[in-house]
This record gives C-alpha cells, sequence and structure tokens, in this order.
C-alpha cells in the first residue's frame, strides 16, 4: 500500500540553503532574537557576524565546499555559530554526540574526515571536552602548529577550535580563528555560500543501525527544509514566534526545527542540560508558542511540573510527543484549550519527519496514529522479506522516498545501498500499516534496535564493545522495560571458561567509553542459550529477564 497526502503549501525546499537564509534573516531582521539559552539569547545578527568572521578563518585552514567540519558539543551558543561558520564555508557540520565517550568519539571523528572540530569549554563543569579529546587523540599535546594537526588517529584533521575563555594549546580560539580569516574577502565568502547546492549535505548525524557502529548520516539543506516544513505548516509557525526544542543538536530533532525556526524568522530555546524547572520558566517568560519536546521523558516532567498549569500557558497553540495513547490522552488533558497534541513517524535517514498528524484530525486520531505525509513525500508498507508492497490494512515493513531522505551513509556505500534501495526507497526497518484514511500507524521495530529514552541504541554496537571483554565468550542485548525510558540495555553473557566476571565488573568496563544510555542496567549470566539451528533466538532471552525489567501487564511500551 502506498499513500501521499493534498498538497501543503509551504517555503520551496529546491532552493533553499541554511547558510544563505541565516544572511537573509540577518538583513531583515538582525536584532530579532534567534536562540534563547538560560542566561543567554543569540540575535540573527549576531550569529551571522560571529559565524562569518569564523567562517573566513575555516577558508584560511583550507576548508572548501564539499568538505566536512565537526561539532563537540551540547546545546549551547557555541555550537550555533560553530554550526553557521560551517555552512558559510562551505563545509558540511559533522554533529558528533556530545555525550560520546573514549570509545565511539575516536570512532566518530576519523568516520567524518573532518577537516577542523571545534568544541567548547562553557561547560566544562559537565563534560571536560579538552580532557576527553586528549584521551582519544594520542600525540595531541606534542603538536606545536595549531593550524597544521598530526594525528595518526585522525589524519585529516587540521585544527582545533576551542570556544570559551581559556585556550590550551594545541587549540585555537574563536578569537584566534577570526584573526586567521583576516586577509579572507568579503567576497570568497560570498562566493563560497553561493557556491552551496540545496543539495550539498549540510549536516552528517550519526546513527546506530544494525551494523556494530554508528553510520555518519548525510542530510541535505532542502532535505532538512522538507522534514521540517511539515512541522512548521502544520502548527503554522510564524516569524516572531518561538519554540521550545529540547532535543540535542546532534539529533535531528535539533537541527531539523532549528532549520525550521530559520527559515520562517521565529525563535527557539533549548538548554545544554535538560531541566524542568527552568523550561517551565523560560516558557513563561517567553510566552512560547510551541513545545516540541518529541519524547515522553522530556514531555511528562514539564506538563506535570506543579508551576505548569494550562490556564496559566493559554499562550501556547501546539505540543509534541510520540507515545502511546494514554500518555497522549494525558498529555493532552494538561495543555490549554487550543493547544492541539501531535505525533508523527520519523527516522535520522528522513531527515526526521516522514509523516506527521493534522491539526483536522480528531483527538483520539492522533492519540493513536503517525499521520500523514506530506507530498512529494510518499510512504509504502511492504513484506519485509519478499518487498513488494501489502494490501492496506496489512503490516509490514514501512518504506518512503522524497526530498527528505537522506543522501548517503558517508563512506558507507554498501550500507546505502541496503537502506536506499531501488525507485528511491527508504527501508525503515520499523512495522506499520496503512488505514482507510491514508494515515499510517506505527507497529514497533523490525531491525534490532532499542530505543532508550528517545536515543537508538543498535545492540550490536553494544555486543561489539562487551564481546571484547576479557573473559566474554558470547554476548547479546536486548531490551529491558523501563517505566520512564521506555527501555534499557540488559546484557546477557557466556563467560569462557576459567574467567570470573561480576555483573559490576562488565558494567564498569562501560563507564567512560560508552554513552550512559548505551550501558547495560544488568547483566544475566548464561550456560546455555535458546538455539535455532545456528543463532540465538533473541525474542526468548525476554523470559530470562529479571523481574523488574518485564513488562507490567497492562503497560504499553
Amino acid at each position: 500500500m502506498q499513500v501521499s497526502s493534498p498538497k501543503t503549501i509551504g517555503t520551496a525546499y529546491t532552493d533553499f540553503t541554511s547558510a544563505r537564509r541565516l544572511i537573509e534573516q540577518a538583513e531583515v531582521r538582525p536584532d530579532q532574537i534567534f536562540a534563547i539559552f538560560p542566561g543567554a539569547t543569540l540575535t540573527y545578527g549576531q550569529v551571522h557576524e560571529r559565524a562569518r568572521a569564523m567562517a573566513r578563518g575555516l577558508l584560511r585552514l583550507g576548508v572548501k565546499r564539499g568538505d566536512f567540519i565537526a561539532t563537540l558539543m551540547p546545546n549551547c551558543a557555541d555550537w550555533v555559530v560553530a554550526y553557521f561558520a560551517g555552512l558559510m564555508a562551505g563545509a558540511g557540520v559533522a554533529a558528533i554526540n556530545a555525550r560520546y565517550k573514549r570509545h565511539e568519539l575516536k570512532y566518530a571523528i576519523g568516520k567524518c574526515d573532518a577537516k577542523v572540530l571545534l568544541t567548547t569549554d562553557h561547560i566544562a563543569g559537565h563534560v571536560d571536552f579538552v580532557e576527553l579529546l586528549a584521551d582519544c587523540l594520542p600525540g595531541l599535546g606534542d603538536q606545536d602548529d595549531p593550524t597544521k594537526l598530526r594525528l595518526a588517529d585522525a589524519p585529516d584533521l587540521r585544527a582545533l577550535v576551542l570556544m570559551g575563555n581559556q585556550v590550551p594549546k594545541p587549540f585555537l580560539s574563536e578569537a584566534g580563528l577570526s584573526r586567521l580569516g583576516r586577509d579572507v574577502s568579503e567576497d570568497e565568502v560570498a562566493r563560497t555560500v553561493a557556491s552551496v547546492t540545496p543539495d550539498d549535505t549540510a549536516a552528517i548525524i550519526f546513527t546506530s543501525g544494525t551494523t556494530s557502529m554508528p553510520k555518519a548520516c548525510e542530510l541535505t539543506h532542502q532535505g532538512l527544509l522538507a522534514s521540517w516544513n511539515v512541522f512548521a505548516n502544520t502548527v503554522g509557525l510564524s516569524a516572531g514566534e518561538t519554540v521550545w526544542m529540547p532535543m540535542p543538536f546532534f539529533h535531528t530533532g535539533g537541527v531539523g526545527p532549528m532549520t525550521a525556526v530559520l527559515d520562517r524568522g521565529a525563535a527557539f530555546m533549548t538548554q545544554p542540560h535538560y531541566n524542568a524547572e527552568e523550561v517551565v520558566d523560560l516558557v513563561r517568560r517567553y510566552r512560547i508558542e510551541h513545545l516540541y519536546p518529541g519524547f515522553p521523558q522530556l514531555s511528562l516532567d514539564v506538563v506535570d511540573h506543579p508551576d505548569f498549569t494550562g490556564g496559566d500557558f493559554d499562550f501556547v497553540r501546539s505540543i509534541l510527543n510520540v507515545g502511546p495513547a494514554p500518555m497522549q490522552r494525558h498529555i493532552q488533558g494538561r495543555m490549554p484549550e487550543g493547544a492541539p497534541l501531535h505525533n508523527l513517524f520519523g527516522m535520522t535517514e528522513g531527515s526526521g519527519i516522514v509523516t506527521f498528524t493534522t491539526p483536522d484530525m480528531p483527538f483520539e486520531r492522533r492519540a493513536v496514529s503517525s499521520g500523514y505525509p506530506r507530498p512529494p513525500t510518499e510512504v509504502r508498507v511492504c513484506d519485509p522479506v519478499a518487498n513488494v508492497p501489502v494490501e492496506q490494512g496489512v503490516a509490514g515493513e514501512i518504506q518512503f522516498r522524497g526530498p527528505s531522505a537522506f543522501k548517503a551513509y558517508y563512506n558507507d556505500e554498501a550500507a546505502t545501498q541496503a537502506t536506499k534501495i531501488d525507485g528511491g526507497w527508504v527501508k525503515t526497518g520499523d512495522r506499520g500499516r496503512i488505514e482507510e484514511d491514508g494515515s499510517l500507524t506505527f507497529l514497533g521495530r523490525i531491525k534490532d534496535m532499542l530505543k532508550v529514552g528517545g536515543e537508538n541504541v543498535a545492540a550490536a554496537e553494544v555486543e561489539a564493545f562487551l564481546q571484547a571483554l576479557d573473559g566474554v565468550k558470547l554476548v547479546q542485548v536486548i531490551g529491558g522495560y523501563d517505566a520512564r525510558l521506555g527501555e534499557v540495555p540488559v546484557a546477557f553473557v557466556e563467560t569462557g571458561a576459567g574467567a570470573e566476571l561480576t555483573e559490576e565488573a562488565v558494567i564498569s568496563a562501560c563507564e567512560g567509553q560508552l554513552s550512559k544510555w548505551k550501558i547495560p542496567r544488568a547483566v544475566v549470566f548464561m550456560t546455555e542459550w535458546p538455539m535455532s539451528a545456528t543463532k540465538v533466538q533473541k525474542y526468548k532471552l525476554h523470559d530470562a529477564l529479571p523481574s523488574r525489567f518485564r513488562q507490567p501487564e497492562g503497560a504499553t511500551a
């Protein structure tokens, strides 16, 4: 079954690049707020001025159209400036997950071939990125020239930029990078910005698939806008309005809505570290019209906060949450009248949004439905084995195609061809069905993927890391139920002959090497496995989960 929906009018994505749009917005509304952070704001003019100065420095370092720079930061003002600096230098931006630890960070830096990496010390009280980079890049402290790094583990990396106050060698400061570009003409910047096309890669988002390590998913300028125009058109986002978007910039739920905000001349509010009380205060202070928390662990803490009452927040016009129907009913009941709750189906490979509910859908439909595709995006449901479309109402693999589809997995042609198949269709690995009205219902995951509080975790990635530990003979990872995060990793481990491992030792070995949400919450030691002819039958491992990780009767995952 294949569907599209009636045409929705929005900004043309076919001539859009984020750098050009920033320049246009800075000319029209230089003093209007673009970004709101706790204790700080950035106007369109400020972002443009700082980003342009840094872009000249990047060009002086030899960055050119088609190259990549990398960012390693949480949601902060520095990230916004660094992102647009990279785009104005003609580069795509590899947004490295700021929660990565040594094992993952070293891989990501090498994977994206970044010419320059930009980080910050403004949140050093939470994460010391300088120390983390020194740990994963041996020889960093021995570098003499901060503009010509020579690192065996990152041969393409020419420079590291630390946006902050105390900048050790061999890092460049933001001011130092800008000074490097003083002899780069404004005409050269203008020519570079003009040379970038909507089909060029704007961002690389690292997404864990079914392979053992994250894939570098290339998203284009037009793809991001085409995807997030769906959100902007649906909620009626207008110039001067504000969106709360707590998801990280290294996630499509961060960079995506920011793209829509930029295009519409609106503003967004976010935080380096999520704090519900602070969110409620900022929503009230800035009278934020659109709430885009996305996932329950972000939504519920805000709408259930004692200071959040629908009557006091009657300026709110929409909210987005992906969750089971009982949760949707609860959240909608906490919202002011006239603020519909929306749902969606999306993924990184779709630049964030594939289908989205509509305001004219009755709430009970929005509570259970993932909504409709917006043309020219098309969605179909196929038999996951034969890969042929199934009839309406029959469950199968969700597939889609359209301008929001990812460009490629960088430097991974085999994975790209396995996911982006003939006709431009993208295989999602997710189950769903198309209803009589043409809407999509999401039914769960086909691929071996955990969803931990909104973060995708490939079981194979965690398994590959645990398999390398001394004493581990075989390991399998599945999702255990968690009332707050939905599911969490649980590892099943068989030890080698004579090996003595404890649960504490296995979990401790992961700390500092894997991100917190990937670390198993429990370890179950096995001597026999439920097997088919050749493989462990993972679904049978659920019967061996510790009782605290089993889904209670009546609960919805």
